[in-house]
């Protein structure tokens, strides 16, 4: 669902390394707030461009009978879409911030898309893992950017497990704003000391 290579609203080796990150310090406003909305003017965009696709994708799900979305349903596949969106900016801005140690970060981005590409379930549905493997990835951030959002609008998740679900959501988007917070603090205190 967030696609691993919309990485161009996060911090950059660009931003950093060509003194942009300076002139968004002196706005009134944080760096992660300014490219967080950032993130949303392009998601609104994408929304308003894709929305089209998306209803006739459903309105033909509901006629072959692959689905049965309700109102219920849908609610809940916003709700976790929402969360997917800021988990994925959590997670893509914390890897972007590593640009304020590294002078090139293509290895690292190239790992984490190939990393997340597997574990969200692109290139596989993550029901055919086995068991053990299942119980791991399902307690990772991964799935919830890509697999789990697909299942929630198929209906193949029972609101018992969606609650639980959310819960863990939750649990790693606190995890991750908080090492966030301590990342772009060393990160700034770094270019600070580099830049002058």
């Amino acid at each position: 669902m967030i696609h691993p290579y919309t990485n161009y609203f996060t911090v950059s080796n660009n931003d950093i390394h060509s003194g942009k990150v300076s002139n968004i310090l002196h706005r009134p406003i944080t760096i992660q707030r300014y490219y967080f909305n950032k993130m949303i003017g392009d998601r609104i965009a994408n929304i308003i461009v894709l929305l089209p696709i998306f209803i006739v994708g459903v309105i033909y799900l509901i006629l072959v009978r692959q689905t049965n979305i309700n109102l219920i349903s849908g609610i809940l596949f916003i709700i976790s879409l929402t969360f997917t969106a800021v988990l994925w900016f959590l997670f893509s801005f914390i890897i972007g911030c590593l640009a304020f140690w590294f002078e090139n970060l293509f290895f690292v981005l190239l790992v984490k898309d190939v990393l997340i590409s597997l574990l969200a379930g692109y290139y596989f549905p993550l029901s055919i893992l086995p068991d053990f493997w299942k119980k791991v990835v399902n307690l990772l951030p991964f799935k919830y950017f890509g697999n789990y959002p697909v299942n929630i609008i198929l209906g193949n998740q029972p609101i018992n497990n969606w609650i639980e679900n959310t819960i863990i959501e939750l649990g790693w988007m606190f995890v991750l704003y908080i090492v966030l917070l301590v990342v772009i603090k060393k990160g700034l205190k770094r270019y600070a000391d580099i830049m002058g």
